[in-house]
């Protein structure tokens, strides 16, 4: 039986997205592709891995017992190749993980810098509300917001707190003069799937019997229908301050601090790439309000 690790991979996907889209998504290819995989490693297992449901893909007893060997498996395929990025200096691949915000407005700002530095080295910037798994290398450095005191971080990954930053609410002057009160303006919040975040609910407390106006899963969206009048809005201080545009309402925001952490996976520490990329997002972070 010739057995093929991306079978596996693939696999793998299926179980942790529950379907063959989710899967799709994760490996960056189509559902068709995934579903080829899966078949090829039934049948080459001559094993029925999944019980195919409308609400998709449940591993069958079989499956189960298969996906706790495998994922031994992916772990320590995993940390061999991160044996490959400790060992290599500052040249090469280096995937760094942070959110929108983070990402357009504090890291590029100043990657030329980073760039002229080191020539060689060759950054991926993945940009995403996912927190990225760095056990499973989907980036080799990530930055994360956190609400102070709630952290729930992978016992093998290295955090460093770097910065913290508050909240503020803005609008575009011309909206905020055409009323005596800023509380009967419309106001964008968050799609459905963001329902969670803190800056939901305090834009609820301030708006508690108006529906928003739109809704947007994008930070950059929020900043740009401001910017056109299209309502108020709750962003990151550092982002008005760097892009500009709005006004600032005053109301007491002291409770949306949130801090920002650098992360690595602990078989990383000696990388000579993770230090250069550690030092330059701490001093990116570094002073953030």
């Amino acid at each position: 039986m010739q057995l093929n690790w991306d079978d596996f991979a693939y696999f793998l996907a299926v179980v942790r997205g529950g379907s063959l889209t989710a899967a799709a998504a994760e490996m960056g290819t189509s559902a068709s592709t995934v579903s080829r995989h899966i078949d090829a490693l039934e049948a080459r297992l001559r094993l029925s891995l999944f019980l195919r449901q409308p609400r998709g893909y449940v591993l069958s007893d079989a499956g189960s017992e298969l996906l706790a060997r495998v994922s031994d498996v992916e772990r320590a395929v995993k940390a061999v190749e991160r044996m490959g990025v400790a060992t290599s200096a500052v040249a090469g691949d280096i995937k760094i993980a942070a959110p929108e915000s983070v990402a357009h407005y504090l890291i590029l700002p100043q990657l030329p810098e980073l760039v002229r530095e080191h020539p060689a080295l060759r950054i991926e910037l993945l940009v995403t509300r996912f927190r990225a798994d760095l056990a499973r290398r989907e980036a080799d450095i990530a930055v994360r917001i956190t609400e102070p005191g709630r952290h729930d971080f992978a016992p093998d990954a290295i955090a460093r707190q770097a910065g913290s930053f508050h909240f503020g609410l803005y609008c575009a002057e011309s909206l905020l003069s055409s009323v005596t009160d800023w509380r009967t303006l419309p106001h964008v919040s968050w799609d459905a799937s963001w329902t969670k975040l803190p800056m939901v609910e305090w834009l609820q407390d301030f708006f508690p019997k108006q529906a928003p106006v739109m809704r947007s899963n994008s930070m950059q969206a929020h900043y740009l229908a401001a910017r056109a009048g299209v309502g108020v809005v709750m962003l990151p201080r550092f982002l008005v301050q760097r892009e500009g545009g709005l006004v600032q309402i005053d109301v007491d925001l002291s409770h949306t601090l949130h801090e920002l952490w650098v992360l690595h996976h602990q078989d990383l520490k000696s990388s000579d790439k993770v230090r250069v990329i550690k030092r330059f997002l701490e001093a990116v972070l570094h002073g953030v309000v």
